[in-house]
């Protein structure tokens, strides 16, 4: 097994084929952080709290949204606003608990069909809402339809990703999800007005159908296709995606088969015994009989995975990175950042929000780079490091009314979550999981996270409303108890096996 590595190394450059893979694979994420961010810029013209008329003086009853009995706004209190925006995230949390079982039984490609199908609905109930609640059903279900694109993208590139390139390539799924935030709050800079917000919306549809349309374009995993025992298709699928070397896709093939405690011997001799093309939808048994009688951890639900102490180390890993994520506050500001800069520049809030995002772009897309060469560890600890001192002198901006430092300070933040904190944690669940469990460990990652960002979206307003900039240091003191955590509890994944992972100790590199 040694002796291939070389080779595997060798021949893990990118090419077209993994690149236009990787890309359309990452348009679930542009979804989710389009839609996770449509309402900030628009929020106050949505809700009738401030009447902003575009260039062209006209009423709005004879645009053509006024002709077809499209509302200026929606009248909404602060509190229905706090439940539009956070519904999302309740959405969110029931996509993924069955996403990974789903993925795992309709395959990665198909099952991004349905989620895509379902952003370009739950986008078009949002477009013709004209009340609260049908915007609160359009929000939930674009966030159900996000849930889930946020569990199988990660998934989908960690299967098709060289292990040279798994951490650039999985990086991809957080710089995508800054590219839809930024997309939206671009679209912004033209549409947050009283008589356009509706499009901001709209473009959820437009974006939902593009991906499936490229879908076409692409294959399934391999991976899954292997699992599925039709290792014909996966050999030919990977060999494209390994720039048409089917001596490196067999050999990865057989490296993954092994560490199952399989062959591709014993896989195609089940296939043959059973005669039935049917078994492909089967996972082929491990080699040890004793398995025969046992359940096989693929079929694990989310609640077994919940209770099997065989996963109760890197469970609670993934539990504290996935929710500390978001405990560290950053959607704080991708939620409300034009709401918090506001109050230190009402006229240009939405202009930094855009700066703000176009920067979160270009640092997670240079961080991507150095995932691999540094290690996750390093790169967790420096970020959340750093968001500690960020969120101490944003408050103090805040407090002392000093735009300079505020705006400063924010971008300093976003710019340290996007390095580390940002594109890491959903890179490494399945780094930290053994590939049986990787779909059930991602949805239960990912619910981890939707929970955490229900309660920072819905709770932080309210926080807001009597603390002020003070809700900051609350941030800060979650961001320095979550380095310190990962320095004594969070083992290096980088190049590593399940076992190699969790048989050394977590200082090493």
């Amino acid at each position: 097994m040694a002796e291939t590595q070389p080779l595997l190394r060798k021949k893990s450059m990118l090419n077209g084929k993994l690149a236009l893979t990787t890309l359309v694979t990452c348009l679930g994420s542009i979804q989710y952080g389009y839609h996770i961010a449509e309402l900030n810029a628009p929020q106050q013209v949505l809700s009738c709290a401030k009447e902003k008329i575009p260039w062209f003086d006209v009423p709005f009853r004879h645009t053509w949204l006024g002709r077809h009995g499209f509302s200026e706004c929606i009248p909404l209190t602060e509190e229905e606003i706090g439940l539009a925006t956070s519904i999302f995230s309740i959405g969110g949390l029931l996509g993924s608990l069955y996403a990974g079982r789903l993925a795992d039984q309709y395959g990665r490609k198909r099952f991004t069909y349905a989620t895509c199908a379902l952003g370009a609905l739950g986008s078009a109930v949002l477009f013709q809402a004209n009340s609260f609640w049908e915007l609160v059903a359009g929000r939930c279900i674009v966030g159900i339809s996000c849930g889930s694109a946020i569990v199988v993208t990660p998934l989908f590139i960690n299967e098709i990703s060289p292990n040279a390139l798994r951490g650039s390539l999985g990086s991809m799924n957080q710089v995508c999800i800054n590219v839809g935030i930024l997309l939206t709050q671009t679209l912004a800079l033209w549409w947050a007005d009283s008589y356009r917000w509706r499009w901001l919306l709209f473009a959820g549809v437009v974006i939902a159908l593009v991906n499936i349309a490229l879908l076409s374009m692409i294959g399934e995993s391999p991976i899954w296709l292997a699992s599925r025992g039709d290792l014909e298709s996966a050999d030919s699928i990977l060999c494209e995606l390994r720039g048409g070397d089917m001596v490196q896709s067999r050999l990865e093939i057989d490296q993954w088969l092994t560490a199952r405690g399989t062959s591709r011997e014993d896989t195609l001799r089940v296939i043959h015994a059973s005669g039935s093309s049917s078994t492909r939808r089967s996972y082929p048994p491990a080699s040890n009989a004793s398995s025969q009688s046992q359940p096989s951890d693929e079929s694990l639900s989310l609640f077994e995975y919940f209770k099997d102490s065989r996963f109760t180390e890197s469970r609670r890993a993934i539990t504290m990175i996935l929710m500390g994520q978001q405990f560290c506050g950053i959607n704080s500001i991708v939620f409300y950042g034009v709401k918090v800069i506001s109050g230190s520049l009402p006229d240009q809030a939405i202009t930094v929000n855009f700066a703000i995002s176009l920067m979160n772009v270009i640092v997670t897309f240079g961080a991507s780079f150095f995932i691999d060469r540094w290690g996750r560890r390093p790169l967790l600890m420096l970020s959340t490091a750093a968001m500690t001192i960020s969120t101490v002198l944003i408050s103090v901006g805040i407090i002392e009314s000093n735009a300079v430092l505020l705006v400063a300070f924010t971008l300093t933040y976003v710019a340290f979550f996007a390095m580390g904190l940002g594109p890491i944690p959903f890179l490494v669940i399945s780094e930290l999981s053994p590939h049986a469990v990787a779909g059930v460990a991602q949805s239960y990652g990912v619910a981890c996270n939707w929970i955490a960002t229900f309660a920072v979206g819905y709770s932080f307003p309210i926080l807001h409303s009597f603390m002020q900039g003070y809700v900051f240091l609350v941030f800060a003191v979650v961001s320095a108890a979550f380095a310190t955590y990962v320095y004594y509890y969070i083992p290096e994944t980088k190049g590593k096996s399940y076992k190699d992972v969790w048989t050394g100790r977590y200082r090493s590199a």
